[in-house]
């Protein structure tokens, strides 16, 4: 079994990280996204986790679609929805083979782009091209080399867990890595990608960088998050990605 197919779920099920409630970051970002494209829409969020950002997008008026490999993470985005009095379509599967329908007139994964290697990422950009309608955007979350090199090692106790930063030079990728207590560890690997090394992987796949945003910087020594800083700071960037 691929690692993806059950890190999530244990991850929740030691943090209840995807049963947390809206946070400011995600309506901010569901209004950025809104205002970027003009007006609301059709929306396929991959890998929507615990239905955050797609409960906020639904109540800025886009028609949502929740895609999770986890079929408890459609139970929790459903809830979500109601609680805020939107509806969200909900699919279960993996997104590399499930077809989720469409055209969309926006995409967006956040959190999760880089499982496998770059033919995989290929692969997932082409799919993601084809299930754009005319005039559509895609806004795709990518690690940076970075961050997470110059994060490597670094340790988070808890009483249920501890939690280690690290990094794959060779690979280039982010190791996540969480060890409960009396339980085998389990690790997240995400390739990370700058923003020239994304566009070479672009060809071919009916997708173009039209910009990058930087995302934030989490310090977690302190354990705060700062929001905006500068791309050679940032943890992330959201690749926004149009028709080639």
């Amino acid at each position: 079994m691929h690692w993806s197919h059950s890190f999530y779920e244990r991850q929740d099920a030691l943090t209840g990280c995807y049963h947390s409630p809206i946070h400011p970051f995600h309506t901010a970002l569901a209004a950025r996204i809104t205002a970027h494209r003009g007006r609301a829409g059709s929306l396929l969020e991959l890998g929507a986790g615990g239905g955050q950002f797609a409960t906020c997008a639904a109540l800025l008026g886009h028609q949502v679609t929740a895609l999770d490999l986890r079929a408890r993470a459609g139970e929790q985005t459903r809830s979500l929805a109601v609680q805020h009095g939107v509806t969200v379509q909900t699919l279960t599967g993996d997104f590399y083979t499930l077809d989720p329908g469409g055209p969309f007139d926006t995409v967006c994964y956040w959190d999760g782009f880089g499982i496998g290697e770059d033919a995989d990422q290929r692969f997932l950009l082409s799919r993601i091209a084809r299930w754009l309608a005319p005039g559509g955007t895609a806004y795709v979350e990518v690690d940076t080399p970075w961050y997470w090199a110059g994060h490597a090692g670094f340790t988070q106790r808890t009483e249920g867990y501890t939690r280690t930063y690290g990094f794959d030079a060779e690979g280039c990728r982010m190791l996540d890595t969480y060890a409960p207590t009396d339980e085998d560890p389990f690790t997240q690997s995400l390739r990370c990608y700058s923003p020239a090394d994304l566009r070479l992987l672009l060809p071919g796949t009916g997708l173009t960088l039209a910009e990058v945003w930087p995302g934030g910087s989490y310090d977690p020594e302190a354990g705060v998050y700062h929001p905006e800083v500068s791309l050679g700071e940032a943890m992330t960037f959201a690749a926004v990605l149009t028709p080639a």
